[in-house]
């Protein structure tokens, strides 16, 4: 029991420090989860929530009226 428990931690603690010096040692773009990041939705005319809404009132002068919840 004991055996299986220090090959585990071991082999996990090498997956670590591999990742580590995959990520540090890497490319800096490893993962990009924003969405002006992604080369298909940029394509495509996808933005994120914020710039399209940006968008909506600059370009189009839409007034979007805030509503206050009683």
């Amino acid at each position: 029991m004991i055996k299986e428990l220090i090959f585990v931690l071991v082999f996990v603690g090498v997956s670590v420090v591999l990742l580590c010096v995959r990520l540090l040692l890497g490319r800096k773009d490893v993962v990009n989860t924003h969405v002006e990041g992604n080369r298909e939705m940029e394509r495509r005319g996808i933005h994120c929530v914020l710039h399209q809404d940006m968008e909506a009132r600059c370009n189009k002068k839409v007034i979007i009226e805030n509503r206050k919840n009683n």
